[in-house]
């Protein structure tokens, strides 16, 4: 009686392996969905631009410039460096597929400090041609006197 009952939970177990795949295959997925920004990961990107290699940029090619300070930095001081648009970093995961694969992205957060590079690696390993501005907008303001 005892074999019996095991081969049936052993029949029975593997049927259901492909539903235990499916549940996981979708767990895997929502965690890709939902790219947590706010994280103690603080990669350092090493692809970034002076404000004088940005200036060349805009001069010679079609870039895209994209402000992504967090919110509360935005709603602070909503000024953008002329040619940028702002796109929320902790939405990233809902906004990478808008983006243009055929053009060089520069990303700039407030320092150019870990926003913009967290940012700058996410898009990086998907396949984006990103690199960070050094300095950030504060840089940029200083630089230009705003």
């Amino acid at each position: 009686m005892k074999k019996v009952f095991i081969t049936l939970l052993a029949v029975v177990l593997a049927g259901m392996a492909p539903l235990f795949m499916v549940f996981s295959q979708d767990k895997n997925n929502d965690a890709e969905a939902e790219f947590i920004f706010r994280s103690q990961d603080r990669p350092e990107y090493k692809k970034n631009v002076s404000l004088e290699q940005l200036k060349e940029l805009q001069d010679t090619q079609n870039i895209a410039l994209i402000d992504v300070r967090l919110a509360e930095d935005f709603a602070l001081d909503p000024i953008l460096i002329p040619g940028a648009e702002y796109k929320d970093p902790e939405n990233i995961s809902k906004w990478v597929d808008t983006l243009p694969k055929d053009k060089k992205i520069i990303l700039y957060c407030v320092k150019g400090a870990w926003v913009s590079q967290k940012a700058a690696t996410y898009l990086n390993e998907k396949g984006y041609d990103v690199s960070s501005l050094n300095g950030g907008l504060r840089d940029w303001k200083k630089a230009t006197n705003k």
